[in-house]
């Protein structure tokens, strides 16, 4: 082969170049690593998101216990946070809880609930128990609610509010069973302080709950003076309408706060009163769901807003509980004014 014919199959088009081969292989290569590098910070991401939503869940959870373990000794006459759960999702929580009551020495359930919790406002609160009762019953003030698990709500009656009438469960003891045990939220004549208390309540007669009194004048007077316009009231002449007074507002459980008298292993405080005003002291100044609630019962409580003393507090009524034959004794006291039953349930 002569020097032109070698020049000739130097230059001849015998398909892609080394060079070509590499510009592909270059790209081929980079859309690899771009592939690779993607899985890679998409892993890293949701590993560090899942951690993320893990540990900011579990957070607001176990806040969320603490705040409700707190209201507690302030709230829910007799009625305590038993065994619970927290189950996390993506983004948002629940904690489920069972609530559990002492009558006499015997523990029972009392409710199932749950809170739920978020880190993103607009999805938090969406689900979860709303009212705790078992069903919204239509009627007046003064009708029977019952909780979740159809227990029947305790219902309170405050001394400077005049009643038509009054209810007495006192007065169908007769008709209980002696094996049962139960419980009964008795509403005073009048205000007492906690040792006078103490020495009204018969010693066979378990003190579970003070009813603490957390009202102002004009509170008061709104619970005795529930006015409603009639019906039809734009077919009558202004001169002739008139007003109707409703019967005045009875208060239930689940409306009321005080002091508990027994801890969560059915113990008697020594000082009751102690962990009702720590509670409420403390809960004024930490953010929270209930933290309102608090500031509140401390200016309605505290001498000057300083500070909730033991003097300051007053008892409108108490939960007692047990069988039929030591309830029995609570019969024609003066200083009771109303009673309620709760729970009935068999002694063994």
């Amino acid at each position: 082969m002569n020097d032109e014919e070698k020049l000739e199959e130097l230059f001849e088009d015998k398909g892609p170049s080394n060079f070509d081969k590499v510009i592909k292989k270059a790209k081929l290569f980079s859309i690899i690593r771009g592939v690779i590098t993607s899985i890679l910070v998409f892993t890293v991401a949701s590993f560090v998101g899942l951690i993320f939503n893990a540990t900011t869940l579990n957070e607001l959870g176990n806040t969320k216990k603490i705040e409700l373990e707190n209201y507690y000794r302030i709230a829910h006459p007799n009625s305590y946070i038993g065994s619970n759960q927290m189950d996390d999702g993506l983004l948002t929580g629940e904690f489920d809880y069972v609530t559990y009551r002492f009558l006499g020495n015997k523990a029972i359930v009392d409710g199932n609930n749950k809170e739920s919790y978020s880190y993103v406002p607009l999805i938090n609160g969406l689900y979860g128990d709303i009212s705790g009762l078992l069903y919204e019953a239509s009627g007046d003030e003064q009708s029977k609610r019952y909780n979740n698990v159809g227990k029947n709500l305790m219902q309170f009656y405050h001394p400077n509010v005049k009643y038509t009438k009054y209810r007495d469960d006192l007065a169908i003891l007769n008709k209980i069973g002696e094996d049962k045990v139960m419980e009964i939220s008795l509403s005073f004549d009048k205000p007492y302080i906690i040792s006078q208390v103490k020495d009204m309540i018969p010693q066979n007669v378990t003190l579970n709950w003070y009813w603490v009194d957390t009202y102002t004048k004009s509170e008061v007077t709104e619970l005795g003076s529930h006015i409603e316009k009639i019906a039809n009231e734009e077919e009558i002449p202004v001169n002739k309408r008139e007003k109707q007074i409703s019967p005045s507002i009875i208060l239930y459980e689940n409306e009321v706060y005080g002091i508990k008298a027994i801890d969560e292993a059915d113990k008697n405080k020594e000082t009751p009163e102690k962990d009702f005003i720590d509670t409420i002291s403390s809960g004024k100044t930490n953010k929270g769901t209930y933290q309102e609630v608090y500031k509140t019962l401390f200016s309605k409580l505290s001498t000057d807003k300083v500070k909730i003393t033991k003097d300051n507090i007053k008892i409108l009524g108490v939960v007692v509980t047990g069988d039929k034959d030591s309830l029995t004794l609570l019969k024609n006291k003066s200083f009771i004014k109303a009673s309620s039953l709760g729970a009935v349930v068999d002694k063994y």
